[in-house]
């Protein structure tokens, strides 16, 4: 008996050995076949200091429209916008630190850390202020961070349905994640950086893709999806997500669930007298079964949540679009009140700095 038991452990231990080997070799082909299928650049690598981030600007005029994506899409995921908006102004899209063509952070990203790299990519590309700022969902909470940190950049801002530090979601809308107890998170942020390694993260997300922009063209939209296949975004999201929650073991219920952001975002404080047009989806989600708590979270959303955000600024209005979360049904309405802020900026000569030595 005790012979039989060390062959089966000697064989569990060499097939453990062998699916650690294959799990490694699968990772390093994915890896170097990210490498080769890497769509050609679409921008330029600017240096900030040991790594790059990818920036991409267009069109001539002042102030610059700096375009800030939603969840954790690639900077060319606003291609048709900025096309668009290059029409009347200078407009930049960039991808944040281990997204699209940027290089991953030497550490995880923080909300300070991303609005940093941001601020030193356009110093050093020579992109100078001012900024109207536009943001989509979380990424409307970092030009407010932005703001807050570099109130002599921006001029005026655009707020696309973005996140609100004082939501609390239903249940029902929260992600799988954060449906999850605080110690089957920690294990999860602790089995992370073996589980990237081996090639589980990959194969997990093998199959996650989001529909391309439908004002993109078939090349356009393959070459989104090839960005959006690489791993090492989600990684990095995820890195960043165990960092602000103490390795998992914080569940946060209001935000967006990242308490950092949340909280750089409820301390970005006021914007002043911006030019400010908060875009608020007119249409929601409702999972079957959940459609009266939808409705009434989405009242919410749209007279208490967006409206507060109208508040930062004492010039500050709200427009409902007929569209879901991405906006994706209205894109037009988003250059519509992009170049309203502009036109704004530009004929009442909006300082930045002026603004910013009037915000409390």
């Amino acid at each position: 008996m005790k012979k039989w038991i060390l062959r089966i452990a000697y064989v569990l231990l060499t097939l453990i050995a062998l699916a650690l080997l294959a799990g490694f070799t699968y990772e390093q082909i994915g890896r170097a076949r990210d490498a080769s299928q890497l769509p050609p650049r679409v921008g330029q690598a600017i240096d900030i200091g040991g790594r790059t981030l990818n920036l991409s600007c267009s069109g001539q005029g002042t102030p610059t429209v700096i375009l800030e994506p939603g969840g954790n899409s690639p900077g060319y995921s606003q291609l048709w916008l900025q096309a668009k908006m290059a029409a009347f102004t200078r407009t930049c899209w960039y991808d944040r630190a281990g997204v699209g063509w940027s290089d991953p952070p030497s550490s995880p990203r923080t909300s300070v850390s991303i609005v940093s790299d941001l601020h030193e990519a356009l110093h050093r590309a020579g992109v100078l202020p001012p900024y109207v700022m536009a943001g989509g969902s979380v990424g409307g909470e970092y030009v407010h961070i932005y703001t807050a940190h570099y109130p002599s950049d921006v001029a005026g801002l655009v707020f696309i349905d973005s996140a609100v530090p004082d939501m609390h979601e239903p249940d029902f809308a929260l992600s799988p994640l954060n449906r999850m107890s605080g110690s089957t998170r920690h294990l999860i942020c602790m089995a992370l950086p073996a589980a990237a390694r081996l090639g589980i993260v990959r194969f997990m997300t093998r199959e996650e893709r989001r529909p391309s922009p439908p004002d993109f063209s078939p090349e356009q939209a393959a070459i989104l999806a090839k960005l959006e296949a690489q791993p090492k975004a989600f990684i990095t999201d995820a890195e960043q997500g165990c960092a602000a929650t103490d390795q998992g073991r914080i569940v946060p219920r209001e935000g967006g669930g990242n308490p950092d952001i949340n909280d750089a975002a409820k301390n970005a404080g006021s914007l002043g007298d911006r030019p400010l047009i908060v875009l608020t989806a007119g249409r929601y989600w409702a999972p079957e079964g959940f459609e009266k708590e939808a409705e009434e979270y989405h009242e919410i959303w749209v007279h208490q949540l967006q409206a507060s955000l109208v508040r930062l600024s004492a010039r500050g209005r709200q427009v409902i679009v007929d569209a879901d979360h991405g906006m994706s049904q209205s894109p037009e309405s988003i250059v519509t009140a992009v170049r309203e802020v502009v036109d704004d900026v530009r004929a009442n000569n909006t300082s930045p700095i002026a603004v910013s030595n009037r915000v409390k």
